[in-house]
C-alpha cells in the first residue's frame, strides 16, 4: 500500500535531538535541569536543543510543579500522539498486532490464528495486519517480537523452534511488501522494552524481566538500554542449573531451571502420578490449593527454581528490580513463598534483595513491547530505517 510521508519521522532528527526525545520518552516529563544532567549537557546547550522542539510542538511544556524565583522549572514532555508505531508478537500458532503511539499507549489491536508456519503465508498475514492497523499509512516503523536468537535490533529470524525458522530475512520481506521499516527482536527483549518505556520498569536504569511459562527467558536493561549480548543469546537461561538433583529436561540436563519451571515440566510432574494428560497449569494450581501433595511439591520445586535463578542473576548484575511475567504467572500464589525463601537463601550476603513485581502480560502486551522496540530502533539507528535494514550484529546498539 502507499505510505504517507506527511508525518515527520523521528528518524529525521539530528543525533543530539534524538537523544533528548529518547530520554523524555524513557523518563519524562523532565525539567530542563534534570534533562541536562541526564544527557551531560550544559543548561545553555540543552535550551538551544529543546527550543525548536517546543516551537514545533514535538515537545511541550507541562505545568510547573512549584513556583520558583526566576524562570519556572516547567517539565518537558513528548507529544507522543503525533507518532505511530506498530508491534507484533508471533507465537507458534498466532499473530498479535497493535498500533501504539511513541509512548507505547495502544490504540488498536488485531489477533490472527496462523494459517500455516510457511514463511510466505505468515508474511502475507503480517502484511494484512499491518494494513488493518495502519490504513492511513502513517506508521514510522514496525517491530516484530518472536522466539529466537536475535539481537535487540535485527532483520533475520534465527533459531525459532516454534515456527521451525532459521536464517529467515523476515524484516526485509515485510518492509518490501508494506513500505514500513521493520525490525525484529527476541520476544522477551521486546516485552522488556515495553516494560521499560511505559510499564513497571519505568524509572529503573537497571532491571531484569524474567518470563516463565512455555519457556523461560530473561530480558535485561542495563544502563538504561535493553541488552542482547554479543551474539544475541543474553537471557537464554532455561538450562541454568538450579539444583544438583531433580528431573531431567528434554536435553538431558538434571536439575536445570527448565526441568522444574517450564509449564510442560510442571504438568508432567503432576499429570504422570495422577495418570492425567489433560492437566494445564490452572489445573495444577487448583489441585495444589486443594491440598494435592504432588501438585504442591511440583509448584514448590518450581518456586525454588525461580528464586534460585533470580538470585544468580541479581548476584551477577546487582539489579535493584526484577519483573516477573509470562503465561506461567498463575503458579505464583502457590509458588511465591518457595521463590522468596530460595531467593533469600541464594543471594550473596553483600547483595541487596531486589524489588520483585509480578506483571500480568497478555500477548497484546508482548506486541506493545515490539512497537516500543520499533520506536527505540528509529531513535537509535535512523540511518538503517531509510533502507529498511536494521543494524546487523552491533553489540553497542543492543
Amino acid at each position: 500500500m502507499h505510505r504517507s510521508t506527511d508525518a515527520t519521522s523521528l528518524s529525521s532528527l539530528r543525533p543530539t535531538t534524538r537523544a533528548v526525545v529518547r530520554e523524555l520518552l524513557r523518563a519524562g516529563p523532565l525539567s530542563r535541569a534534570d534533562l541536562a544532567r541526564r544527557l551531560d549537557l550544559s543548561p545553555a546547550s540543552l535550551t538551544k536543543l529543546t527550543r525548536p522542539l517546543v516551537n514545533s510542538g514535538l515537545v511541550r511544556e507541562e505545568s510547573a510543579q512549584s513556583a520558583r524565583p526566576g524562570r519556572p522549572g516547567a517539565p518537558l514532555a513528548m507529544d507522543v500522539g503525533r507518532h505511530r508505531f506498530l508491534g507484533m508478537k508471533i507465537t507458534g500458532d498466532g499473530l498479535f498486532g497493535v498500533s501504539a503511539d511513541a509512548g507505547g499507549t495502544v490504540q488498536a489491536t488485531v489477533h490472527r490464528d496462523l494459517l500455516s508456519t510457511d514463511i510466505t503465508i505468515v508474511a502475507k498475514q503480517i502484511v494484512e495486519v499491518v494494513n488493518e492497523l495502519d490504513p492511513e499509512g502513517i506508521a514510522q516503523a514496525l517491530g516484530i517480537g518472536l522466539a529466537g536468537r536475535m539481537l535487540h535490533f535485527d532483520d533475520t529470524v534465527r533459531d525459532n523452534g516454534y515456527l521451525g525458522w532459521d536464517d529467515v530475512p523476515l524484516a526485509r520481506l515485510i518492509s518490501d511488501a508494506t513500505g514500513v521499516p521493520t525490525v525484529l527482536s527476541g520476544d522477551a527483549r521486546a516485552l522488556t522494552a515495553g516494560v521499560q518505556w511505559s510499564g513497571p520498569g519505568r524509572g529503573y536504569d537497571d532491571f531484569a524481566v524474567v518470563t516463565i511459562g512455555v519457556g523461560i527467558g530473561v530480558g535485561l536493561v542495563l544502563g538504561g538500554q535493553v541488552r542482547a549480548g554479543g551474539h544475541g543469546t543474553a537471557g537464554h537461561v532455561g538450562h541454568t542449573p538450579v539444583t544438583d538433583s531433580g528431573p531431567l529436561c528434554e536435553l538431558g540436563h538434571r536439575g536445570c531451571a527448565a526441568s522444574l519451571l517450564n509449564a510442560a515440566a510442571i504438568r508432567a510432574a503432576v499429570g504422570v502420578p495422577h495418570g492425567r494428560a489433560d492437566l494445564d497449569l490452572a489445573g495444577v494450581v487448583a489441585l495444589a490449593e486443594a491440598g494435592d501433595l504432588a501438585a504442591l511439591r511440583a509448584l514448590t520445586d518450581a518456586g525454588r527454581a525461580l528464586g534460585t535463578l533470580i538470585a544468580s542473576i541479581v548476584n551477577l548484575l546487582d539489579l535493584p528490580a526484577v519483573i516477573l511475567a509470562g503465561d506461567g504467572l498463575g503458579i505464583m500464589p502457590v509458588a511465591r513463598a518457595a521463590m522468596a525463601a530460595a531467593l533469600a537463601e541464594h543471594l550473596d550476603p553483600g547483595t541487596r534483595a531486589p524489588h520483585i513485581e509480578e506483571f500480568d502480560s497478555t500477548f497484546d502486551e508482548w506486541a506493545r513491547g515490539a512497537a516500543v522496540v520499533a520506536c527505540q530502533w528509529v531513535l537509535a539507528a535512523p540511518e538503517t530505517v531509510g533502507t529498511h535494514r536494521p543494524t546487523q550484529r552491533t553489540p553497542s546498539r543492543t
